[in-house]
């Protein structure tokens, strides 16, 4: 049985559209559509490029598919409208499934934990006139215990707080956690009243809301990015914002660690309350809140919790993953845990020569690049690493990523500002090798999708500077043999010409663009940065030689 999972819709709002198919409960491919149509987020779209992978990595037409499952089953008449679609692209719809969006949120994340059973809370923007949910699972089994409303939404909460900072809501809110760390909580007094926990439950000040203040002007399906969700009673509570583009002060850093600290104080407070309930220490995230890396490690550190998993894909791209799941687990077939994240498309040598002799690139075929890559980076060159499947999710882990030596502070200011042009506050990400990392990180436990931040041992924190945020922490990716064995060949290799099993891993793209798919797109991110070095496959591409 075929089963393909899809997220985003035809109305506007909807984001980050993906694509999976699964064949009796097994996942085999899986891919965000930004990364076809090079749109990031891809906003108002279903996915189409994602979907035309899907069967072509299985080697099967849309005939053979015996599902087509989604979200979004509140929307009027969106099952019609999805057989319209898929007769009208593809010749063909199979059979239409539609399930509640924070269900397939709960799913994708407790299905791919492998728990028996677990303590699940979903923490959204909206979906399905929700805005997230906390249940307890047990086998194919989701008991709700609470639903968050649309409009007392956590998502909408951290967007108000992205946009009263300059910032654009549903894309720079990893922004506003990065710069928490560098102010101090000194406004948690008044955040406390914009947003108060309540055991399972919380509540967001509905005075807040623009789309309910001026509800004659904005609608249900209100979702922009760049009109102003928030009502002028903010200001009146914080103070003036900051205009878009205007330099940041003390206060506004303040304003930033401190609406971060109190998502934190919220949702351990709910995780808290559900285990009471649940009597399950097992902990499973999703929603796009969950990408929210710090909250995260808030969590896993409360002593009632015993394991935590937030999948490679908690936001939106993560309900077709669910969706197919939920179908799958309902016709009986057994659903495997989700151990890495490399299910998106692969390209030959043969078509990544192809594509260096078009365009008329210089290079180097290698034995192995490992070996080139070590010598790279040991001389402090910027690299960028193309290699097999693309990741599903919106973190580069080894196969679509710029790589770098840890051991030198500027090495951080470099990137940020040659090779990826944004803030220079923003934080670099260490990919580590999984039975290596006690000796670095506090607390770590298996991060593969680098979704946790932990703590960074005070005695070697000197020895890899560029991966320490200014809090003393870091999101780390735990490296596995089993499931990347190139990736974990080359930080073994580094180890032993630095000592160090620790490497710099940030995504293969230039800001605000999406991370790259093929080959021609690597291309274009490397001839339009600083990058010094590009590995495709076996083929090194070098600016200086």
């Amino acid at each position: 049985m075929y089963v393909i999972g899809i997220s985003s819709g035809l109305k506007h709002g909807h984001h980050d559209g993906a694509a999976v198919l699964l064949r009796d409960g097994e996942l085999i491919a899986a891919a965000e559509e930004e990364r076809f149509t090079l749109a990031k987020h891809a906003r108002g779209e279903l996915p189409r490029g994602a979907i035309a992978f899907c069967l072509k990595q299985a080697g099967i037409t849309i005939r053979d598919v015996d599902w087509i499952c989604s979200p979004l089953r509140t929307y009027t008449n969106y099952a019609r409208r999805l057989e319209e679609y898929f007769r009208y692209q593809f010749g063909h719809s199979p059979k239409i499934e539609l399930y509640d969006h924070h269900t397939c949120h709960a799913a994708s994340s407790f299905y791919g934990s492998g728990f028996a059973e677990a303590t699940v809370a979903c923490f959204d923007f909206s979906g399905d006139s929700a805005s997230g949910l906390v249940a307890h699972a047990k086998g194919n089994d989701f008991r709700v215990l609470t639903r968050f409303g649309r409009h007392n939404s956590l998502g909408l909460y951290y967007g108000m707080l992205t946009q009263y900072l300059g910032y654009q809501m549903t894309n720079d809110e990893y922004k506003v956690m990065g710069l928490s760390s560098y102010g101090s909580p000194e406004f948690l007094d008044k955040f406390a009243t914009i947003l108060r926990p309540a055991g399972i439950n919380y509540e967001l000040d509905p005075d807040l809301d623009k789309r309910k203040h001026d509800a004659d002007i904005f609608t249900s399906d209100f979702s922009t990015r760049q009109e102003r969700i928030f009502t002028e009673k903010m200001e009146k509570i914080l103070g003036p914002r900051r205009l878009r583009g205007q330099p940041l002060d003390e206060r506004l850093t303040n304003i930033a660690a401190s609406g971060q600290k109190q998502l934190e104080v919220v949702t351990t407070e709910v995780i808290r309350s559900a285990i009471e309930l649940t009597g399950c220490a097992d902990v499973c995230l999703a929603g796009g809140v969950a990408l929210n890396c710090k909250m995260n490690m808030e969590i896993a550190s409360e002593p009632c919790v015993k394991r935590l998993y937030v999948p490679p894909v908690p936001h939106d791209a993560g309900v077709a993953l669910g969706a197919a799941q939920l179908k799958c687990a309902e016709m009986g077939c057994k659903i495997a845990p989700l151990t890495h994240a490399y299910w998106g498309p692969e390209y030959s040598n043969d078509l990544i020569k192809d594509t260096l002799e078009k365009i008329g690139a210089r290079y180097d075929l290698l034995d192995d690049p490992v070996e080139a890559c070590v010598t790279d980076l040991v001389e402090q060159k910027t690299v960028g690493w193309f290699q097999g499947r693309m990741e599903y999710g919106p973190r580069a882990l080894g196969n679509r990523s710029i790589l770098a030596d840890p051991r030198s502070a500027s090495m951080k200011d470099r990137i940020n500002l040659s090779i990826k042009y944004r803030e220079e506050f923003r934080p670099f990400c260490p990919s580590v090798l999984f039975d290596r990392q006690a000796d670095y990180f506090e607390e770590a436990f298996d991060a593969p999708f680098m979704v946790v931040t932990f703590p960074v041992n005070e005695a070697v924190k000197e020895k890899m500077p560029a991966v320490v945020h200014v809090d003393g922490t870091a999101r780390i990716q735990s490296v596995h043999r089993e499931s990347n064995p190139l990736y974990s060949r080359l930080i073994g290799q580094f180890e032993s010409a630095t000592s160090l099993p620790v490497l710099i891993n940030t995504s293969l793209n230039i800001n605000e663009q999406p991370t790259v798919n093929a080959p021609l797109e690597a291309l274009h991110t490397y001839f339009c940065s600083g990058l010094d070095v590009l590995y495709l496959g076996p083929y090194r591409l070098a600016k200086s030689r």
